[in-house]
């Protein structure tokens, strides 16, 4: 899991912003941590302070570690008023071996071309993989001994990828098994955000997919109507043959001609549509990072509450959230260890933005809207 991470010189983050994900020690909503470190994060914060730039630094690197696909959001990637030449980048894993904890921390920087100007990899507090752009790659890692340690330049390649993907390391190395944690916890991220966007996303899969047609593809189409069902929205669905193809169509009476699903779909409804489908890959226990941003948009609160819940469920996914709910600063549902405010250069836990011991009782909202975590 993703521990800590940091990033400087992107974009409008000039001076070194870190987000810590470590837990504290609350007794309660024991769901939303997993092996002390926060599994389900909520982030709140104003227009503009960056809680969609925080998500897209985060998901960097699937650019030049994997052949995922990203977005082209990151124009402007330097910070305009830095002097810096490049944008800095650091995250911090734990996974276990044997069921002990162990750091893998990789760090890398790129300039205003997004070129991958270093890379640094360490696991156990010792550096397994060095590397300087127009120098020749260092690396200890067992099976890279007769690696060509000369990447060539003009290609932009990430040294990490290029081990992965012209080695074959032996597993029963620890330090291997770890360098493959690391490779596939990547490879299993996953960042989306509502349907103002369309279907933009980043990570895992290459490619998209028109999201209603894949629910008629994979005979999803009852359980879809139940998802909707357990949001609260009562829909009779049926498959609809139209000009253009078939569609999903929505009954309201057993004698009633269908009508296409998105023409009376309300925008928050719209936006449910595309967390089912993505809900299709988040249940089978395929990603390692969620990250939704502004995952509440058009929602009522009771059904953002109902989302909650049923992302708090998911057993191995870590799950970051951006959100403008502040009904959703509650003790029931999360903790003051998980709900984190960013205000355009910093980003701290509740519970590091007030000298108040905050306790399950209390009303985080009331305390949030009173300015007690000092915004």
């Amino acid at each position: 899991m993703l521990k800590r991470f940091s990033v400087s010189n992107y974009r409008q983050f000039k001076d070194i912003l870190e987000f810590d994900l470590s837990a504290s020690n609350y007794d309660y909503n024991k769901d939303c941590t997993k092996d002390n470190l926060i599994k389900m994060a909520l982030i709140y914060g104003k227009n503009g302070t960056g809680k969609s730039t925080l998500g897209w630094a985060i998901f960097d690197l699937i650019s030049h570690l994997t052949d995922h696909q990203t977005s082209d959001i990151n124009d402007f990637y330097l910070n305009a008023l830095s002097t810096e030449k490049v944008a800095y980048f650091k995250f911090e894993f734990v996974f276990s071996i044997k069921t002990k904890p162990v750091d893998v921390i990789y760090e890398y920087t790129k300039n205003n071309k997004k070129i991958l100007m270093s890379e640094k990899l360490t696991i156990c507090n010792k550096v397994v993989l060095d590397y300087q752009l127009n120098k020749p790659l260092s690396t200890n890692l067992v099976g890279t001994e007769h690696l060509n340690k000369n990447i060539n330049p003009a290609q932009n390649l990430s040294a990490v990828k290029y081990i992965y993907s012209n080695t074959n390391l032996d597993r029963r190395n620890t330090n291997n098994k770890l360098f493959m944690a690391f490779i596939e916890f990547i490879s299993h991220m996953l960042w989306f955000r509502s349907v103002f966007d369309g279907m933009s996303f980043m990570g895992y899969q290459t490619g998209s997919r028109k999201f209603l047609e894949d629910i008629l593809k994979n005979n999803n189409l009852k359980d879809f109507e139940i998802f909707l069902g357990d949001m609260g929205l009562d829909y009779a669905l049926v498959p609809l043959k139209t000009v253009s193809g078939l569609e999903i169509g929505v009954k309201f009476s057993k004698d009633s001609t269908p009508i296409p699903f998105f023409e009376i779909a309300s925008t928050g409804t719209k936006s449910l549509t595309l967390l089912y489908y993505w809900w299709q890959t988040i249940k089978k226990d395929e990603i390692r990072l969620l990250f939704i941003d502004e995952f509440d948009s058009s929602y009522h609160f009771y059904l953002s509450q109902e989302l909650i819940k049923r992302l708090k469920g998911l057993k191995n996914t870590q799950v970051i959230l951006t959100t403008h709910n502040t009904d959703l600063l509650s003790n029931e549902l999360i903790r003051p260890d998980c709900g984190y405010i960013i205000d355009g250069r910093t980003i701290r836990s509740l519970n590091k933005c007030t000298d108040k011991e905050l306790r399950q009782a209390h009303n985080l909202e009331k305390l949030y809207q009173a300015g007690k975590f000092n915004v």
